[in-house]
């Protein structure tokens, strides 16, 4: 008899306990919904004030449209520039296309492992064998890549800022000279 009383005890707790979790749950998605409800209002509020333009001419589509035409031109020259730190022109050179970020890949770099759990995003190692950043990363080494022009030469170009255009540009500038100078 004892034994029963403290298993019926034992299941009114029991009971009471998932009450509460279930009211705690409820109360939470609730919140939740309530919350969801007010930004839903408050996006239409935004929305009948300033509503939704309808585009008609897409300028930056076009633009982009013109850049991937003119980087699909083999061997058009780009007047590349380097700039300095202060924003100071450095170098100059005629390169066969567009410098290449040195965090682009030719493959994906990442890799999505299925399981009965869901899927798994990886690192996937780039063409070299090496495992890099994530697509599209940037790093303090992000590098140019680029051909020039007049000697078929590849370069790299870390750490600094670059401008390339179709056209040379007309500098007013004092030129730099860079020398190596020898150890010791």
């Amino acid at each position: 008899m004892k034994k029963l009383a403290v298993a019926i005890l034992l299941a009114l707790v029991a009971v009471a306990t998932l009450v509460g979790v279930g009211c705690e749950r409820d109360q939470a998605t609730q919140l939740r919904e309530e919350s969801v409800d007010s930004r839903t209002a408050m996006m239409a509020r935004a929305e009948a004030l300033y509503p939704m333009p309808m585009t008609q001419n897409f300028p930056m589509r076009a633009l982009l449209v013109e850049y991937t035409e003119r980087c699909d031109q083999v061997n058009h020259p780009w007047y590349t520039y380097i700039m300095s730190d202060t924003g100071a022109i450095t170098h100059y050179f005629v390169s066969t296309t567009i410098p290449v970020s040195t965090n682009a890949f030719l493959g994906s770099t990442e890799d999505v492992r299925g399981n009965r759990h869901g899927n798994l995003i990886l690192t996937a190692p780039s063409l070299d064998g090496i495992y890099y950043g994530g697509g599209g990363s940037i790093t303090a080494s992000n590098g140019w890549i680029f051909i020039d022009a007049a000697t078929g030469a590849m370069g790299v170009v870390y750490g600094c800022n670059v401008m390339t255009y179709e056209a040379p540009l007309i500098l007013e500038t004092e030129p730099v000279l860079i020398t190596i100078r020898a150890n010791g």
